[in-house]
């Protein structure tokens, strides 16, 4: 999927009807067949910015296009385009309604009238895609699972649906560290063997290079960087001027890469920053 943002501007009305800029002359050209990582500090635009992808707010000024078609040309082009995205938000708890995970799982799927046996199917692979334990929870109200778990289901359902885009607002938050970094694991895994397209939104850039091919910085509502994670590493400086410290294993292999300009900056795990290291510094 191609993704065109032209020149696109928006700004809502704050309590005290003031108007309040939330993107600035946003120009993007994405290709996501690359995993892409959007990142800023709260209040930076990222999710403004994807809740105009799928045509949740129109912008005041610009066009958005995908596949060089614009979304707002017709109601039934963007309801189509609806159709190939699957987008979940900060907040997963706020699209969860069902009586149980199983009904929150099918809902969909059986208004669109798939076959029971291809239902059961997507459903079941979706839920091991994320490490959902659906045969232990199926019975029990969404409402009464961890923020975590409640995350992974919402997850599982946009991926039961398999659209042809994934959208991830903040999906670690609420997880631990380790967890963080183990569903990471497998979204990259998921793009990597079944060629999932997928946009992850976070704050947090250590946990996007983990997994992200190209990234995508906003500050204050306009785009600070947008390359792939090699050339982020290469102008630091853009990523300070956001407001976001690069992480602690950059910031070494940067300071040995002056003594050892033959260390690739191009890691996306500590393990591969460890090896760069025992490569390329004499003992």
């Amino acid at each position: 999927m191609r993704i065109t943002f032209d020149h696109v501007s928006s700004a809502y009305t704050t309590r005290t009807r003031a108007t309040q800029p939330a993107l600035q002359n946003i120009c993007l050209d994405v290709d996501t067949t690359s995993l892409i990582g959007i990142c800023g500090r709260t209040g930076s635009g990222k999710t403004t910015l994807i809740r105009h992808l799928n045509g949740i707010i129109k912008p005041d000024t610009g066009r958005i296009f995908v596949d060089g078609a614009d979304i707002h040309r017709s109601k039934n082009s963007l309801h189509a385009l609806r159709q190939r995205i699957g987008m979940t938000f900060q907040f997963p708890e706020r699209q969860l309604f069902g009586q149980t995970v199983w009904e929150e799982l099918t809902y969909t799927l059986e208004r669109r009238e798939v076959p029971h046996d291809q239902m059961k199917h997507q459903v079941l692979s979706a839920c091991a895609l994320v490490d959902f334990d659906v045969h232990a929870l199926r019975h029990r109200s969404p409402f009464s699972l961890s923020r975590g778990e409640q995350r992974k289901l919402s997850i599982a359902v946009i991926l039961s649906l398999r659209p042809e885009l994934l959208v991830l607002d903040e999906p670690t938050a609420g997880m631990d560290r380790a967890n963080a970094f183990s569903f990471l694991h497998r979204l990259r895994t998921l793009h990597q063997t079944h060629q999932a397209q997928i946009i992850l939104v976070s704050h947090d850039i250590e946990l996007l290079m983990h997994v992200a091919d190209d990234l995508i910085i906003l500050a204050h509502g306009s785009i600070a960087f947008a390359g792939s994670l090699p050339q982020i590493l290469t102008t630091p400086h853009l990523l300070r001027d956001a407001g976001i410290p690069l992480p602690p294993i950059y910031q070494v292999l940067q300071l040995l890469r002056q003594s050892y300009p033959q260390i690739s900056l191009s890691v996306q795990s500590f393990d591969e920053a460890l090896q760069e290291i025992i490569t390329h510094v004499p003992r």
